[in-house]
């Protein structure tokens, strides 16, 4: 039987002191977006740079999407454990119980701070302040150019910071800054870049750079975020070794995802663009369990420890966070849950070379289940768990050799065709995913498809796996999403952003809270137009299956606006929100609108306003 995670770091090579650690993301850029990786017309001089400095890893491999990978990544488990499935709607919210590996640096005596793309929960107690960070910068996203994000003050109230700046420049200023007031303890930063994430915009000198180099204003605008972001990276590096900082300064590079083909400010590139982007020839995209959807750069420099050359072992997203315990000489608590990761530490400080021993399982952001309306963005509640059907699921085994993928998507014609729904590749020999092995190699695939079910199966069985989010609510108020709903029923349709199909007695969503203190709270709804006015519904509050409270609303032609007041216990609490009937006389009409529901305490000033949340 295949265990899916256990002792993760326990042949570890000994530290000789706490190392700072600089943890470098970008966002969907490709492994072919680097001029050292064979692009003929990206120039990336100081990531070049960077890699020949570090020990590099030639197969290292994230998940198909950004939400997914982080959690992976901030977790050292399984994103699917962690109740990230997906990204938006309420699938991109890391269960509250996760320990990140911010946590655990800072129970470990080092100081913390992020900037830029959190992408893990977008209401209180899920961002990244409340998530083992002493300093944290929320980039709004995907704003490139005059750049915002949400930062706590010093009494720890949210506030918005505007600015004129590019994005990677404002990260890259924010973490120097940081650096450079704690650099007398250990410290953690963790610079998550937005670049080179569609829409598709960079400063003009890098756009008319590539315009200069034959490339069309998209495309330039593309590369020229990618030239910005290194030109930058360069910054921090040199700050690093001007303050005497690098010899004991660990600096991880990676990125969260493969590359995308199109941006929502220019379209999709050519085929030709696409062939000259990707040099190596890799099968697929974000998105995508292909090569192209999960194969990212690492480079670890840390001048003092590590030797600068090039690894073939392969190595997971998971595996970071146990080898950053290791060389920190941190330690876990007794109840910490297990992790899928498996330290590389020893590869770093000793040499010695690395085999995975357990297969890591890749898994879709497009889980699939036959529930009613079920898409991206659904909750993955009881029903819908209870028609996720293993054989429908699109899956990628990995071992320290073999890649086994199973309902592929076939983007293009010259993909290799599966075999009974499955391919086989030796990524020793064929890296490129070009020749279809099930046939030829009956053994290993019929054992890797067995290691992959069962690896499901824990994953499904595991406490909290695929879990929808719980919204605190503190003293004063709470913030709940409306489209990351713990479960919906009748005609109720997810969208990424907003909740809609409301449109016949007994529409349903509810929505899980976690009630600090007692009390009566006005309910006030967010549903960003007029739609829904003459739409009457029931909001009911349950614990444990028991109604404690409830009132009856007709909704209002305001966008935002009160519509009724619970008496809420401490502890659990569930909302229903179900839909009574529609009065008006477009009896037709669907409401296809929720965006948030704000729960304020009866006795405060407080209004939705006042709240300041990302958006």
């Amino acid at each position: 039987m295949l265990a899916f995670s256990g002792p993760s770091h326990a042949a570890a090579a000994k530290p000789i002191s706490k190392p700072n650690i600089i943890l470098i993301t970008s966002d969907d850029m490709g492994y072919d977006d680097l001029s050292l990786h064979g692009n003929p017309i990206i120039e990336t001089p100081r990531l070049d740079s960077l890699a020949a400095q570090s020990l590099q890893f030639s197969d290292f491999n994230v998940s198909p999407v950004c939400a997914t990978t982080r959690a992976a990544l901030l977790t050292g488990r399984h994103y699917y454990k962690t109740g990230v499935s997906g990204v938006h709607g309420g699938r991109d919210y890391m269960r509250l119980d996760e320990v990140t590996i911010a946590d655990v640096l800072a129970n470990n005596g080092y100081k913390t701070g992020t900037w830029g793309k959190w992408h893990l929960g977008k209401t209180p107690g899920y961002c990244p302040w409340d998530r083992g960070f002493d300093e944290a910068y929320y980039s709004a996203l995907y704003v490139h150019k005059n750049a915002y994000g949400y930062q706590p003050n010093q009494q720890g109230k949210v506030e918005k910071h505007k600015s004129q700046q590019w994005v990677s420049e404002l990260i890259t200023d924010k973490a120097i800054n940081f650096i450079e007031r704690n650099k007398q303890q250990p410290f953690f930063a963790y610079l998550s870049y937005l670049a080179p994430h569609e829409p598709w915009l960079a400063p003009k000198q890098y756009v008319d750079k590539y315009k200069a180099k034959g490339q069309r204003e998209a495309i330039a605008n593309l590369y020229g975020m990618i030239e910005e972001m290194d030109f930058h990276i360069g910054r921090l590096i040199d700050y690093l070794d001007e303050s005497g900082l690098s010899n004991n300064t660990m600096v991880i590079f990676m990125s969260d995802n493969g590359p995308w083909f199109g941006s929502s400010n220019y379209g999709a590139m050519t085929t030709k663009e696409w062939q000259q982007r990707n040099p190596n020839d890799w099968h697929g995209m974000k998105g995508r369990n292909w090569q192209n959807g999960i194969k990212s750069p690492l480079f670890v420099r840390w001048p003092s420890k590590v030797k600068p050359k090039t690894v073939n072992a392969y190595v997971n997203v998971t595996d970071i966070f146990p080898t950053l315990v290791d060389v920190t000489g941190s330690k876990l608590e007794t109840n910490h849950l297990p992790l899928d990761g498996e330290s590389f530490s020893s590869t770093l400080l000793t040499g010695q070379a690395f085999k995975r021993k357990i297969p890591q399982l890749v898994g879709s952001h497009d889980v699939m289940s036959d529930k009613k309306h079920f898409n991206q963005w659904t909750p993955i509640d009881s029903v819908a768990r209870d028609n996720m059907h293993y054989e429908k699921q699109m899956f990628a085994l990995r071992d320290s050799r073999y890649k086994l993928i199973k309902r592929p998507v076939l983007d293009e014609p010259h993909y290799p065709k599966p075999t009974q729904g499955y391919l086989l590749f030796d990524m020793q020999n064929d890296p490129q995913e070009s020749k279809n092995l099930v046939t030829t190699k009956p053994k290993i695939a019929k054992r890797m498809q067995a290691q992959m079910q069962q690896a499901y199966q824990n994953i499904f069985a595991a406490n909290g796996s695929f879990d929808t989010p719980i919204y605190p609510v503190n003293a004063e108020y709470g913030v709940v999403n409306a489209f990351g709903p713990s479960r919906t029923g009748g005609n109720v349709k997810s969208q990424a952003h907003q909740l809609g199909g409301f449109k016949a007695k007994g529409d349903f969503a509810e929505y899980k809270i976690d009630i600090e203190q007692a009390g009566k709270y006005r309910i006030e709804l967010d549903k960003l137009s007029h739609a829904g006015a003459g739409f009457n519904f029931k909001m009911t509050a349950y614990v444990l299956g028991k109604q404690v409270d409830s009132f009856t609303t007709q909704l209002s032609e305001y966008a935002l606006a009160p519509i009724g007041q619970l008496d809420l216990p401490k502890g659990k609490v569930t909302l229903k929100f179900s839909m009574l009937s529609n009065d008006t006389m477009a009896t037709w009409q669907s409401l296809n609108s929720l965006r948030r529901f704000y729960l304020i305490a009866a006795a405060s000033s407080l209004t939705p306003a006042d709240i300041v949340i990302p958006n």
